[in-house]
């Protein structure tokens, strides 16, 4: 078992905001009627702290800006009408294309064809494909209005705001901070909505993504006393694996007991990464091992070593769609991870019908009817990652 504190994760959020600061298929859903009150219930029970996003005051002061408070608490100075976003993740861009694509000066990866974007947007520039230290006079030559901003964890102020602070210093350039959480998804949209004049579109993503977090949580409540025991690889490492201590861990977390904890320090905690072997696995034991990538899943399944874990005898290995991103691990695609896993791990509780919400989550957040061969596509294997 070994740990890993070196930064091998590819252009992540945090890890970008870093490098520019210091660079100058189911059944249907049994959902309706009183035996779905309990579910119901317990759903509300779990998401009763979380209030709801509060819409701000659209007012301007003399000089036409409007006084905005981020995810982060921050009081944020905007133009009130924003017609020029930038972005510094392909988190924060994924969210563009569902709210206001139109609004987009530049997009931080170029899109893959899954990403659905329409096709007036598809050939904005790509700030993440310059080298690092060119990363941030390519953005500012856009001159955005305002830059979103998403945290994954792994620095040590998240939620603070203090990256945020840092990257508005030296960019000179508005950052508006976003939650990146499922369980904020819904306040995420409507707080973008808010920012952007898009209040309507952000109602309409929110009350889907709390709609699925609270069903998804519902499954989860009641499978919390045989809560499964589970194993995330991760990555182009291929044996690398997903914290519990990690951000992007917390749908897996909601749905599973993560039993990858690594001792350290917090900076290591957040940001550091364990390789295990086989021999690391079948000690720990995992009901359930998930990979993201399928040349993994492929040596898992014909490797001799790893043919005497149990989880793999019992054919309890799965391999993470990743059609545009990660479905478990990428912010934007959250709901149909959430879903595809409680599925996946409690399949009669889940009992999710797993194409319809497939089409839903497309339909809604990209305005996209799939055809069949687009939603097969999107379960098929992917041996190239991204």
């Amino acid at each position: 078992m070994r740990n890993r504190t070196n930064g091998i994760q590819v252009l992540s959020a945090a890890a970008l905001a870093t490098a520019l600061l210091f660079a100058g298929c189911g059944q249907k859903a049994n959902r309706q009627g009183s035996a779905n009150s309990g579910e119901t219930a317990q759903a509300e029970s779990a998401n009763e702290a979380r209030e709801t996003y509060a819409y701000q005051s659209e007012e301007a002061d003399s000089n036409g800006l409007r006084h905005f408070k981020d995810a982060a608490g921050r009081d944020v100075s905007v133009k009130k009408d924003l017609t020029k976003v930038a972005v510094l993740s392909t988190d924060a861009q994924s969210y563009l294309y569902m709210i206001a694509p139109e609004k987009l000066v530049s997009v931080w990866q170029e899109p893959k064809a899954e990403d659905y974007m329409p096709s007036a947007y598809a050939n904005l520039p790509a700030i993440g494909k310059n080298k690092a230290s060119d990363q941030k006079a390519a953005l500012l030559s856009y001159q955005p209005e305002v830059i979103l901003y998403m945290s994954n964890g792994n620095e040590k102020e998240t939620g603070t705001g203090a990256m945020a602070d840092k990257l508005q210093a030296d960019f000179g350039v508005p950052v508006v901070e976003i939650d990146s959480s499922f369980a904020g998804q819904g306040n995420a949209f409507r707080m973008l909505g808010d920012l952007l004049g898009k209040r309507e579109r952000g109602e309409e993503l929110a009350a889907y993504t709390d709609d699925v977090y609270r069903r998804v949580t519902a499954v989860a409540e009641k499978e919390k006393k045989k809560e499964k025991k589970l194993i995330c690889f991760r990555g182009s490492m291929e044996n690398e694996v997903l914290l519990k201590s990690a951000k992007t861990s917390e749908v897996i977390n909601l749905l599973a007991d993560n039993v990858v904890e690594m001792q350290g320090t917090e900076a290591q905690q957040r940001g550091g990464s364990m390789i295990l072997e086989a021999a690391d696995v079948k000690q720990l034991n995992p009901d359930v091992i998930l990979t993201d990538t399928a040349n993994f899943l492929n040596q898992m399944n014909s490797d001799s070593s790893w043919q005497e874990i149990p989880a793999i005898k019992n054919t309890q290995v799965y391999l993470i769609p990743s059609r545009p991103h990660s479905w478990v691990l990428s912010p934007a695609q959250y709901p149909i991870g959430a879903i595809w896993l409680a599925n996946t791990l409690y399949p009669k509780q889940a009992n999710f019908d797993l194409e319809k919400e497939i089409r839903q989550y497309f339909k809604t957040c990209y305005g996209k009817d799939l055809s069949a061969e687009e939603y097969q596509n999107l379960l098929s294997p992917q041996e190239n990652r991204q």
